[in-house]
């Protein structure tokens, strides 16, 4: 799988299958060279407190997973980090991060995920021993959506709150805070997930003050309606 591996453990197969089948999908959004541009291994450990896009040498991707077994779970939570790998390789600075902007990114491409799982499930070869396993992926889906949410962050009105709310690590542990925000952008994806690749370069307009991002300048360069969304979604301009 190019850059691509997966750590031989107990039920590794399914995940090596579940990853062979998202690549497709993320090569055509992001392009090849992008999604095998560094080494990258993926892992399970039950144990973890979470999922995580881990920056080593060479890079992993850490699921948390009581079993490989699970395989919409599997999907939603590899679709996540694979979509931080490629943000990740696109930075001129590896450190620069605003990491409300990417779990909301991340998190609807996890939706996205299993919304074409759900549709393209004869693709994966695991459909071979469940055809019809397309339904469970989108009851996951309908479940993570239904999902009750809070507009903790969509109430950051200034430069200094959102700042508050990324140093307090709301974002990757009070998802539930910006859960409206990944289903409208969810949405968006669904209806054109070639714009997705316009994210990428996200980190080139991030304003002085370091916690939001020029969408004035960046539609200028990339005029889609996903960054368009985006933009409505920043909760406050920045300088």
């Amino acid at each position: 799988m190019g850059k691509w591996t997966v750590k031989e453990d107990k039920g590794y197969e399914d995940t090596r299958e579940i990853l062979f089948f998202l690549l497709e999908k993320f090569e055509a959004i992001f392009g090849k060279d992008v999604m095998h541009h560094e080494r990258c291994e993926v892992y399970n450990d039950p144990d973890a407190p979470c999922p995580r896009f881990i920056y080593s040498s060479p890079l992993r991707i850490r699921l948390h997973l009581s079993r490989t077994s699970l395989w919409s779970k599997t999907i939603f939570q590899l679709a996540h980090e694979m979509c931080h790998y490629a943000m990740y390789q696109v930075k001129k600075d590896k450190k620069v991060t605003l990491s409300w902007f990417e779990e909301i990114v991340c998190e609807a491409m996890a939706l996205y995920a299993l919304e074409y799982a759900s549709e393209k499930w004869n693709n994966c070869n695991l459909s071979r021993f469940s055809p019809k396993f397309a339904v469970y992926h989108r009851e996951y889906l309908e479940d993570v959506l239904s999902d009750s949410f809070t507009n903790e962050f969509k109430l950051c009105s200034s430069v200094d709150k959102l700042r508050r709310y990324e140093l307090d690590g709301k974002p990757e542990n009070k998802r539930q805070t910006h859960g409206a925000e990944v289903s409208i952008l969810y949405r968006a994806i669904s209806a054109e997930p070639g714009a997705l690749k316009y994210v990428l370069d996200y980190t080139k307009y991030i304003n002085k003050d370091g916690i939001t991002i020029d969408f004035d300048r960046w539609l200028k360069n990339s005029s889609c309606n996903l960054l368009r969304l985006l933009q409505w979604i920043q909760p406050v301009s920045g300088i």
